[in-house]
């Protein structure tokens, strides 16, 4: 008898079978953290100027489209792409190679632009939250 190649039920590739995981984080520290970015908050936290009282995940999911805030989820999508991107560029036509080293020299001497990729560096008033009962509010304004 021949031996059959089962597909995956889920039909999900490889990079999709990742966990998602929306969490909160609780502390105290004895300086006043509202101008300073989430780095250097955990800077000073591991240095023994505050600690962590609560790190709570509130929700997981199994599946990308899964995720229910929309920018999350089209910034895991942009991060996934651009991942896939860098594992086949050798594969490219080389003058879509260029066009990509010409956009990313653009990018680089253009504004700096804020993403999920470097929220650690936003001062923390600027972040976002869910309240209890799941509504999307700034911490500070």
């Amino acid at each position: 008898m021949a031996d059959k190649v089962v597909a995956s039920s889920t039909g999900k590739t490889d990079e999709h079978k990742e966990k998602y995981f929306s969490f909160q984080i609780k502390g105290w520290t004895n300086f006043d953290p509202m101008d300073k970015t989430l780095a250097k908050i955990a800077e000073n936290i591991e240095q023994g100027s505050g600690f962590l009282t609560l790190v709570e995940v509130l929700k997981t999911e199994n599946d990308l489209a899964c995720i229910g805030d929309e920018e999350v989820r089209e910034c895991f999508a942009n991060i996934l792409a651009a991942k896939r991107l860098v594992r086949t560029v050798h594969e490219l036509p080389p003058n879509l190679i260029e066009e990509l080293r010409l956009a990313l020299k653009t990018e680089e001497s253009a504004m700096p632009k804020k993403s999920v990729a470097s929220v650690a560096n936003l001062p923390v008033r600027n972040l976002q939250v869910d309240d209890e009962a799941g509504s999307r509010s700034k911490l500070w304004p």
